[in-house]
C-alpha cells in the first residue's frame, strides 16, 4: 500500500511539473519599461525569445503584445481593437471610401516609428482587410467571398 501512495504522490508531483510552464525571468531595464508604461495592464504573461521579451496583456480591454530588447527598449506591438478606437480620421476615410461596408475590427502593428492599422470590413457578400499606414494611404491587403 506504501509503495501505491508513493507512486501516486510521484505521479502528481510529476504531473504538477510538466503541466506548469516555467515562467521567464524577466529583466530589470525590461520589467521597468513594461510597468511603468502599462500601469493597468492585466493577465500578462511573458515569454522570452532570443534577444526579444514578448508581453501579452490586457490593457484597457484591447488585448496586446509588446516586444522589448534586452535593454527595454520597444520593438513592436500588435494591439486588437473595434474600430470606434481607430483615429476619427481614418475611420471618416473607410466610410467614405468603402459606404457599402461595415467596419469590423482593427490591428494595429507598431515596428519602431512604423505605425500600420489592419482594418477588417465585410459586406452581405466579402471580408476585406484594408491597410492603413502612417501617411493615412490605403491599399487592400485580402478580400475574401463568404460562403453562401
Amino acid at each position: 500500500m506504501k509503495k501505491v501512495l508513493f507512486f501516486a504522490s510521484l505521479l502528481l508531483f510529476a504531473a504538477g511539473t510538466f503541466a506548469s510552464p516555467s515562467k521567464p525571468t524577466v529583466n530589470e531595464k525590461v520589467l521597468k519599461a513594461f510597468t511603468e508604461t502599462f500601469t493597468e495592464a492585466q493577465n500578462v504573461l511573458w515569454t522570452e525569445m532570443e534577444d526579444v521579451y514578448m508581453v501579452r496583456f490586457t490593457n484597457q480591454g484591447i488585448r496586446t503584445t509588446v516586444k522589448y530588447d534586452s535593454d527595454g527598449n520597444f520593438v513592436s506591438s500588435l494591439r486588437y481593437y473595434q474600430c470606434d478606437q481607430l483615429p476619427v480620421d481614418i475611420q471618416c476615410k473607410l466610410k467614405k471610401k468603402y459606404p457599402t461596408k461595415k467596419l469590423f475590427g482593427v490591428t494595429e502593428y507598431v515596428v519602431g516609428d512604423d505605425l500600420n492599422y489592419y482594418v477588417k470590413l465585410e459586406d452581405d457578400k466579402t471580408w476585406t482587410t484594408v491597410k492603413i499606414d502612417n501617411y493615412r494611404n490605403m491599399q487592400i491587403t485580402e478580400s475574401y467571398r463568404k460562403a453562401e
